[in-house]
């Protein structure tokens, strides 16, 4: 039953997320922790980093480790829940691509669907931006603990850097990698 009820789940996640991996990132929040308790707070937050920070795209890799997770925790397979879990999140975009694709160039003359393109914008800004204040709020504050000052400090000195020495992506991963392994030798949680 886990197996259904995780392909359902991310089959819904990706059926109505517009705006790529990070605008399903509450979405997912709310399915895997509030509705179906399949980790915590804390976990999911620590999901969203390794997704972020190993190859492939963003939206497969959540949804492949939460399926993982899940299944396990319900006493499956980890490798059959994340297959539920991935295959979920990538059939409604496989479908609608191709039921697009052959008239996608005659829709996007007509007004209508432009402008709904248009309003779908600030909508997807929103998510990412509920998404980013989720996660700092439990990167900072961690159930269960006070505020970590070196993660805020960490978080501020990465930012930073990404707008003053534009330092790319996969620098800062490796860098923000480095200094929570250093970091962690001298007994600082992060």
């Amino acid at each position: 039953m886990i197996y259904l009820t995780l392909f359902w789940t991310f089959f819904k996640v990706g059926l109505f997320t517009i705006g790529g991996g990070y605008a399903m990132i509450p979405l997912i929040q709310h399915e895997v922790i509030e509705r179906h308790g399949w980790m915590t707070a804390e976990q999911f937050t620590e999901f969203v980093g390794i997704a972020e920070s190993t190859p492939g795209p963003f939206a497969i890799n959540i949804s492949t480790f939460a399926g993982v997770h899940a299944a396990q925790e319900a006493g499956g397979s980890g490798l059959l829940g994340s297959l539920c879990s991935t295959g979920g999140v990538i059939v409604p975009s496989l479908v609608i691509i191709l039921l697009i694709a052959g008239v996608f160039h005659y829709a996007m003359r007509h007004w209508s669907v432009r402008a709904a393109l248009e309003g779908a914008k600030p909508v997807v800004v929103g998510l990412i931006g509920a998404a980013a204040f989720t996660l700092l709020l439990h990167t900072l504050c961690p159930e269960g603990s006070g505020f970590r000052w070196y993660s805020a400090g960490l978080a501020a000195a990465l930012l930073l850097l990404t707008q003053f020495i534009r330092l790319g992506a996969i620098s800062l991963i490796l860098l923000g990698g480095v200094l929570g392994v250093g970091l962690r030798c001298f007994g600082i949680a992060l």
